[in-house]
């Protein structure tokens, strides 16, 4: 047997696994030089493998995409159900909750979160990919509704998918809550909002801000009869 991670007596490399280190290679690429730099044949040489060896687990370019984007869903979904798990234990609200961790995800894993929300192919079919996607989006669409309703306890309602919540008729707020929340996401990590950071930093501008955001976010979710209204009936 191959010791993990040491050459073998051909010159190869071998891997005890492959898919793993090739994940941990684009990231560290994707954290380097961002998606326009972001090849296949790279990712490879980081790992330490053929250009032809990461075919057998991501097939191409896409499935690797497709790969580090179902966990950064998977990173979402985890950071916003204990956010607000944790929420509910302190009495605080779970959207504000929800919220917070979406940008606390987006900061801790730039590279990643491109990647869910880039413009780069991604393989929509993919199982793994498609439940992620699901659960992610179910957990925004239940803790909104719930916020709605008025209640602080964790949502009934069932995880959804995005076309179980096209016709709904709270679907502006569910929109409302993510553009916000994922566009401000977007403002930091891109370096957007870097010129009112000032010396403090950018930590600190987010300590100050982020809060009052998250807050001015919920209480406008709060109106919903208000914001409900057909335009003629204000």
């Amino acid at each position: 047997m191959k010791p993990t991670g040491q050459a073998s007596a051909r010159g190869g490399y071998h891997h005890g696994d492959l898919r793993q280190a090739m994940i941990e290679a684009a990231e560290a690429l994707l954290a380097e030089k961002g998606l326009n730099g972001f090849t296949l044949r790279e990712c490879a040489r980081r790992a330490g493998v053929s250009p032809a060896a990461p075919a057998h687990h991501f097939g191409n370019l896409a499935g690797l995409l497709t790969a580090i984007a179902t966990l950064g869903f998977d990173d979402l979904s985890d950071a916003m159900e204990q956010a607000a798990d944790k929420a509910s234990l302190s009495g605080e609200g779970r959207l504000a909750a929800i919220a917070r961790a979406y940008l606390d995800v987006a900061l801790a894993r730039p590279g990643r979160f491109r990647v869910v929300f880039g413009q780069r192919g991604l393989d929509w079919d993919a199982p793994d990919f498609k439940r992620a996607a699901s659960r992610a989006f179910g957990v925004l669409v239940a803790e909104t509704r719930a916020h709605l309703a008025g209640g602080q306890a964790a949502p009934a309602a069932p995880l959804v998918t995005p076309p179980d919540a096209a016709g709904a008729p709270d679907l502006p707020f569910i929109l409302f809550v993510w553009s916000v929340t994922h566009g401000f996401s977007t403002l930091l990590i891109d370096g957007q909002l870097d010129f009112l950071a000032g010396e403090a930093g950018r930590e600190a501008m987010l300590d100050r801000h982020a809060g009052k955001l998250v807050c001015l976010l919920v209480a406008a979710v709060a109106d919903s009869e208000g914001l409900a209204k057909p335009a003629g009936d204000h």
